[in-house]
């Protein structure tokens, strides 16, 4: 779906397992008119001629917009959706809210919490689970005291072992890239491999490791250690940012951020080309073409694919997408269960149909709703019996009276979920694809040096692209003088 300044939440230990994140999304576009260039002649008409124009509405692009208001920009927003969030999405099930995607802020991820409070929106803690549920040596499951998770913790601690010397500043992850060169060609599979875990202790630390990457091979080792870096290298920290959420959910979060944006926002405007001819960008969305001097496209790394950017990319923006950030499999499901079932905290088992399963804060009038996170790709997250079959394996007796989810891989407009890079990408692609190419600048929390996976990388990217277009829109004004 990024952390220095911490205040850490000492009493809220247990919550802390609420795994998976989101952050962004929407659709690439591209813009660029000169009304003298024969290939766009006609498209630089009245409302379609914009200082800058952001491509996506989620947080990244909306923090964009926000900040090329307050250097005097004339902006758009395209955006795919039918609402603003991206990989953040409130909704309601069984009459209580939920989110589909990023749920939770913490006082480390500085950017979103600061603006949570200036902003005049309370906050939240989720209580604790009663229980924990892990796998056991014969195969199954057992409800287990949550002292057990004190043996989770041990093993994650041995597999970011080492961290505080080859991660050093959390927010600079190049600063000992000496030390990373080979660390960072390892995916969490390697590292189990190379710590000798059991079936059993890889099982048991899965949902903290193996289920955030969207599997032991898929995953890299120096993804799971930036995050430990940004948390201080404390578990109480690393579990401790899934606790707190806004009153009112991101929704209102980022509704209050666009309000202040003054950007024009067009929905349901997927882009489908962007061609920057030297001094203005040509995006056309929804059959329309627009012109603007820069571009800020913020959309998930997954999704530049999709886009046709006409005049060429490097190698790596093409590459990464290709590759993957977000991981592909990644699912949420809400599930309405019957009766009271007490707040299980259950840790799948590596390929598990449910990596994790947690309770919803607050009960609903047929009694618990659970909150599954997956990254199998055998999972129907619209499936009542599907999920009836994954529940009633870890809590037996438990019945299942309504699902609703969302596949985030399957959704054209992210192609995958929460941020976990792939091995080779922190020094293969991140700094290429941060830089601007032309006057395309690229934005999202997929990208981000801090909480990459996060809502607090998506604003950090999106101020810091904003910087950046800023500029080019200064520059492409000098060069029309």
């Amino acid at each position: 779906m990024k952390f220095e300044k911490r205040t850490f939440f000492g009493g809220a230990r247990t919550s802390r397992r609420a795994i998976l994140k989101a952050s962004a999304a929407g659709a690439l576009g591209a813009a660029g008119v000169a009304a003298s260039h024969p290939a766009f002649a006609g498209t630089a008409e009245a409302g379609r001629t914009y200082d800058a124009i952001v491509i996506g509405g989620g947080f990244a692009g909306v923090s964009a917009a926000r900040e090329l208001k307050a250097k005097g920009k004339r902006t758009l927003i395209l955006e795919a959706r039918d609402r603003v969030g991206g990989r953040a999405w409130s909704s309601t099930f069984s009459g209580l809210p939920i989110e589909f995607g990023a749920t939770w802020i913490h006082p480390s991820q500085t950017l979103i919490w600061n603006e949570v409070q200036r902003l005049g929106i309370s906050r939240v803690d989720d209580p604790n689970p009663d229980f924990a549920v892990f796998a056991t040596e014969t195969g199954g499951y057992a409800k287990q005291e949550l002292t057990f998770l004190d043996r989770q913790d041990d093993l994650l601690r041995r597999f970011v072992e080492g961290a505080e010397t080859y991660l050093p500043r959390a927010y600079d992850p190049f600063y000992r890239e000496d030390l990373l060169v080979d660390l960072d060609k390892l995916t969490l599979g390697d590292r189990a491999r190379q710590l000798r875990l059991s079936t059993l202790e890889t099982n048991w630390v899965s949902a903290t490791t193996g289920a955030y990457g969207g599997g032991f091979e898929r995953g890299s080792l120096t993804q799971l250690a930036h995050w430990w870096a940004l948390c201080g290298y404390n578990t109480e920290t690393f579990h401790g940012i899934n606790v707190t959420r806004p009153v009112g959910g991101m929704g209102t979060v980022i509704s209050r951020m666009l309000a202040e944006s003054g950007a024009t926002v067009v929905y349901n405007a997927p882009v489908t080309k962007v061609t920057d001819i030297g001094s203005r960008v040509q995006v056309t969305a929804g059959g329309q073409v627009y012109d603007a001097a820069a571009v800020v496209v913020a959309v998930p790394v997954n999704t530049w694919n999709s886009i046709n950017f006409a005049s060429g990319l490097p190698a790596e923006f093409s590459r990464l997408s290709t590759q993957t950030v977000g991981v592909p499999t990644a699912k949420k499901v809400f599930i309405q269960v019957q009766g009271d079932i007490g707040r299980p905290l259950v840790n799948g088992k590596s390929g598990a149909l449910l990596d994790l399963v947690l309770a919803h804060a607050d009960k609903s009038a047929q009694g618990t709703v659970l909150i599954g996170f997956s990254v199998n790709p055998k999972l129907d997250v619209t499936s009542v019996a599907q999920v009836q079959s994954a529940i009633s394996e870890v809590l037996p007796g438990t019945k299942v009276l309504s699902v609703k989810g969302h596949d985030w891989g399957k959704d054209g407009y992210a192609k995958g979920g929460w941020t976990f890079r792939r091995p080779g990408q922190l020094l293969g692609s991140l700094r290429a694809v941060r830089q601007p190419h032309g006057r395309l600048v690229f934005a999202g929390s997929d990208i981000a040096t801090g909480w990459g996976g996060y809502v607090d990388g998506a604003i950090e990217t999106g101020i810091r692209a904003a910087g950046l277009a800023a500029g080019l829109t200064t520059a492409g004004a000098s060069a029309r003088s």
